[in-house]
């Protein structure tokens, strides 16, 4: 048997080449990476960010509307009508604001929690995938693509692993004299 890559002999039960350090079976036809959450860990972050700055912008918005309304005199309005506007038009712009506020913010932290593999991450991305399934397109692609990435119990055990490395990483090393 011979290594696919650099073609240097292997025994029949080398898991990878001596020479190149290649598994013999990576990149042929059927072959399942077991670096799923790896691969895709770093798009997956961006572009839960990237949802998440898409939905703040509205923001904004939203609040000045919630004071423009106030000013809006549209004729053959009786007054009743023009204090109810009044009312319930500036309280439905800011609970839009708000929840669009809150969905940009838990976005973001998932995008951020990803990013930087947080123990935490993981859960919270699953949570707002399925969340996300409910706001089409771009909601519902993201959600879809998040829970192929995370989903599977492989891909916990992975994410933990990245997780618990990347914890050691943070932690300050001490010098032993």
């Amino acid at each position: 048997m011979f290594c696919n890559h650099c073609g240097a002999a292997m025994s029949a039960n080398q898991v990878l080449c001596s020479q190149c350090g290649r598994s013999p079976a990576e990149g042929s036809a059927g072959y399942v990476s077991r670096r799923r959450v790896a691969d895709h860990l770093h798009l997956l972050a961006v572009l839960w960010m990237v949802i998440g700055f898409l939905l703040v912008v509205p923001v904004p918005i939203m609040l000045a509307m919630s004071g423009v309304v106030r000013t809006l005199h549209p004729g053959g309005m009786t007054a009743t009508d023009q204090n109810m506007l009044n009312t319930i038009g500036p309280v439905l712009f800011l609970a839009v604001a708000v929840f669009c506020g809150a969905i940009a913010c838990a976005s973001l932290l998932t995008g951020w929690g990803l990013l930087k593999v947080q123990p935490w991450g993981r859960t919270l991305a699953l949570v707002m995938a399925f969340l996300s399934l409910l706001h089409p397109p771009l909601g519902t692609a993201l959600g879809v693509y998040t829970l192929y990435v995370l989903m599977p119990a492989t891909a916990g055990v992975e994410y933990d692993r990245m997780a618990a490395a990347a914890a050691a990483a943070a932690l300050p090393h001490t010098a032993t004299s």
